[in-house]
């Protein structure tokens, strides 16, 4: 069953529901999960400036002592 099926298929039964209880318990679980953060469009950052130094990959003088 996709997705789209099963959402249909819960709003349905939700439609049908006439326990108080249950709806309140759905308004609970709506409210702890929050729609999720919207995604930014693909290329959002191109063209934007990266700069890396050149030693980047170089180990670091703290810890030399403990390398091989």
């Amino acid at each position: 069953m996709s997705t789209e099926a099963k959402k249909r298929e819960v709003i349905a039964a939700i439609e049908q529901l006439e326990d108080e209880f249950a709806l309140d318990q759905i308004q609970w679980l709506l409210a702890r999960n929050p729609s999720p953060k919207p995604v930014a469009p693909p290329g959002f950052s191109q063209g934007g400036v990266l700069w890396m130094s050149e030693d980047f990959d170089e180990p670091l003088e703290d810890s030399k002592d403990y390398m091989y």
